[in-house]
């Protein structure tokens, strides 16, 4: 009953996402209608884009090392202790870079006067709405660790409804009432997240207890984490340094496919890693392999159905999303190019992020920095070396084949510091039967397509991406797939 429950839940959880992130891309379109790709617009994302990397650098830690901490019930000063430093440190910071704003700004961009007077009078606000929402990685914590996964993501889902309704009703707008709509959002963010963490138990009081051995203790596993976050941050900012420099509209490409990409993230690998992570930790230590290998075998196979929907049917649903106005057949093409060579790289992603969150479990967060630093420099190295032949696509390539790196690497250090205590013979070959089902159905629904060509881009995504699903999971079928057997016992 508990194992159906589980599924149930996971199952909210991509439908929560799913529509958040579908308002959330509705948003994007009323905001582009209003103000378009002018100056006011620019300094608002480059206020906006300040923030979010210095947060960037402790929420990932923060729901990290406070899951492990509320699982084994961590003396509560040292959680209050870590929860108090932390955010007065991240506000602390957050006030130096209001109160240097100008000098930073300056230093980093060579814009226009009007530019800087924008950033100026948009940054205060902007910090707000970044920094609210921020205190509730602690909340998120405690509901995923009582087995409340999607109760924070039905609150987002709320707040989010709320600033939609209220921006389709006023239909026009300046992005000075924009940021308080946001802002409004992330006040009924924080306090319906609040209030329904202390009715179910949650508790907080701030204390600078800094001498407690086991605050030590966490936040030492918390500082690799902040490093480990903040590459990928630094990576990002350099690969669109990168792709600035090699031809107009590459940039605008390299930002489309990164949204998507991040699309897939959210509704899927975070979700998944979610539900997974405090599964994984509460395995006794005899099981916890055997746990942890189940479920990379099942979320890589999910992962696998996800690349051949959107080899079949990615084309039409770039089309649909963005071929509209002056974005042309031939940058969707583009789009396209590169969404198929990240997709193709998070079944890697998928098993490295469950990887880590084994190490994390254990209290080693040292090994995943290590091993995200490396691939962040290889990254970086494969991107340098392949923009200039390979363009935009070079960059997105030198993304994966860090991925692939990082998972090599992470597999070699897992086997030093735990040894492979699983059935590896069943792993490898479930994993094998979810790849001859990905190539399978990838080579069908080519030959489908090259016979039968659809112009229209909504029949094609509707019947390109049923008879991937189809294919699938048939040939997972007369393989015998461990995870088309599961879907049929839950049946």
């Amino acid at each position: 009953m508990k194992k159906e429950n589980g599924k149930k839940q996971l199952s909210y959880m991509m439908i929560i996402t799913f529509i958040t992130q579908f308002l959330a891309i509705y948003k994007s379109t009323i905001t582009a209608a209003n103000f378009g790709a002018g100056t006011e617009l620019d300094a608002y994302n480059f206020s906006n884009n300040l923030a979010t990397f210095l947060l960037t650098f402790v929420s990932t830690g923060i729901t990290t090392v406070v899951i492990p901490a509320y699982i084994k019930k961590t003396d509560n000063k040292a959680i209050n202790t870590f929860i108090t430093v932390i955010f007065s440190v991240v506000t602390s910071l957050m006030a130096f870079m209001y109160l240097f704003r100008m000098p930073l700004v300056h230093l980093l961009t060579n814009r226009e006067e009007q530019f800087y007077g924008f950033v100026n009078e948009y940054f205060l606000l902007t910090i707000f709405i970044q920094l609210i929402p921020s205190f509730l990685g602690v909340t998120t914590a405690y509901f995923q660790c009582e087995n409340k996964y999607n109760l924070p993501k039905i609150i987002l889902l709320i707040s989010n409804i709320v600033v939609v309704a209220i921006l389709v009703s006023l239909k026009t707008f300046t992005i000075n009432t924009y940021l308080w709509i946001l802002l409004l959002g992330a006040v009924i963010q924080f306090v319906f997240d609040v209030l329904l963490a202390v009715r179910s138990g949650f508790r907080f009081k701030p204390q600078f207890d800094i001498k407690n051995k086991e605050f030590q203790n966490v936040f030492a596993v918390f500082i690799p984490t902040v490093f480990s976050s903040g590459l990928y941050k630094v990576q990002s900012l350099i690969d669109s340094l990168l792709t600035s420099n090699i031809g107009t509209g590459q940039l605008t490409i390299l930002t489309y496919s990164n949204t998507i990409v991040g699309m897939v993230n959210n509704l899927l690998i975070n979700n998944l890693c979610v539900y997974a992570y405090p599964k994984i930790v509460k395995a006794p230590e005899k099981q916890e392999q055997d746990v942890l290998w189940k479920y990379i075998v099942y979320f890589h196979g999910i992962i696998c159905l996800l690349i051949v929907g959107f080899f079949a049917a990615g084309r039409e649903f770039i089309g649909l999303l963005y071929e509209h106005g002056k974005f042309t057949p031939e940058a969707a093409d583009a789009v396209f190019v590169c969404m198929c060579i990240y997709i193709f790289g998070q079944q890697n992603n998928i098993i490295r992020d469950l990887l880590y969150r084994f190490f994390y479990g254990h209290g080693d967060t040292k090994s995943t920095f290590k091993n995200s630093f490396m691939a962040s420099v290889v990254n970086i190295v494969v991107s340098i070396i392949l923009v200039i032949p390979l363009g935009v696509y070079g960059i997105v390539l030198g993304t994966v084949i860090a991925g692939i790196y990082s998972l090599l690497s992470i597999l070699l250090k897992f086997k030093k510091s735990f040894e492979f205590k699983f059935n590896k013979a069943f792993v490898c070959s479930e994993l094998f039967k979810n790849e001859v089902a990905l190539v399978v159905t990838v080579l069908a629904i080519f030959v489908i397509k090259r016979v039968a060509s659809i112009e229209a881009y909504i029949i094609g995504l509707l019947l390109y991406g049923a008879i991937s699903v189809v294919v699938f999971l048939f040939v997972l079928l007369i393989t015998r797939s461990t995870l088309i057997k599961s879907v049929i016992k839950s049946d």
